[in-house]
């Protein structure tokens, strides 16, 4: 399926998203945006799910879980850990844990059907350096929720992350009291930033199913994603869930597909 399909395909469901309605769909959490949200849990909840990307270069699996905990009406904190192996087309494979991910966010604004949070996260840089991680990483972001008259939901990202980078340089020789000094290949860390900007739509097509379409961006690193997901609801409250994600832009897989079960305690 060409890009192009795939985005006709998502402005087809945003339009007919329109005809259906449901009172309430702040259980429903988004894919993509999974933590930069403006929603705030009643009750803990946690989500384990399985993640497969494909790349030009290789490939890569994940298994990991997040969840939440709100700690009042207005603040909810959040957090996620798990493992992922990545697969190149040639060479060696590399595997470990991922850094641990912690974040919050506070309900800034809850006016009729507008809600606006914000929040910030951080990495703690526990995973495996073979497979990219141990950095510490962090940033900020704010998010929206607007519920139309029909039920269906709008969301909204605006965020900056700065991420942990390394650099190898070489240090010239030289020659200083007789004495050769320098000639050795140093480690520099920087930290770099990139703009976050995503939107999305929630909407109701039966009573016990939702389909989530998000679109999101982020700069310096050319990461660009349309992706389409449903979430059903299960007799015992739990919700089995589900993405398809389409890389627009050199930073993002090609292909990502995810399937996950999230449960409220």
């Amino acid at each position: 399926m060409s890009k192009k399909i795939v985005i006709l395909l998502g402005l087809f469901i945003f339009a007919t998203g329109l005809v259906y309605s449901q009172d309430d769909l702040d259980e429903v959490h988004l894919f993509q945006n999974f933590f930069r949200d403006a929603t705030i849990t009643s009750n803990p909840y946690g989500e384990g799910y399985f993640n497969f990307s494909s790349y030009e270069y290789g490939s890569s699996i994940a298994l990991a879980a997040q969840g939440g905990y709100g700690i009042n009406p207005n603040l909810e904190v959040n957090a996620a850990l798990g493992f992922t192996s990545f697969s190149p087309e040639n060479g060696d494979g590399t595997s470990g844990i991922t850094d641990l991910y912690a974040s919050g966010r506070y309900l800034v604004v809850e006016q009729n059907e507008l809600r606006v949070a914000a929040g910030g996260f951080l990495t703690l840089p526990i995973g495996a350096e073979d497979a990219g991680y141990g950095n510490l990483d962090f940033g900020a972001f704010g998010a929206l929720r607007y519920a139309i008259d029909n039920g269906m939901v709008i969301t909204g990202t605006l965020g900056l992350d700065f991420y942990e980078t390394t650099e190898y340089e070489f240090e010239t020789p030289q020659i200083i009291n007789g004495q050769l000094v320098g000639g050795e290949l140093k480690e520099k860390t920087e930290y770099k930033n990139s703009l976050v900007l995503a939107g999305g739509v929630i909407y109701p097509l039966q009573p016990d199913l939702a389909l989530v379409g998000e679109l999101m961006f982020k700069t310096d690193v050319d990461y660009g994603m349309l992706s389409g997901g449903a979430d059903y609801i299960l007799q015992n409250n739990g919700r089995v869930r589900g993405m398809l994600g389409i890389g627009i832009d050199d930073g993002a897989p090609d292909i990502m597909l995810q399937v996950s079960y999230l449960m409220g305690f």
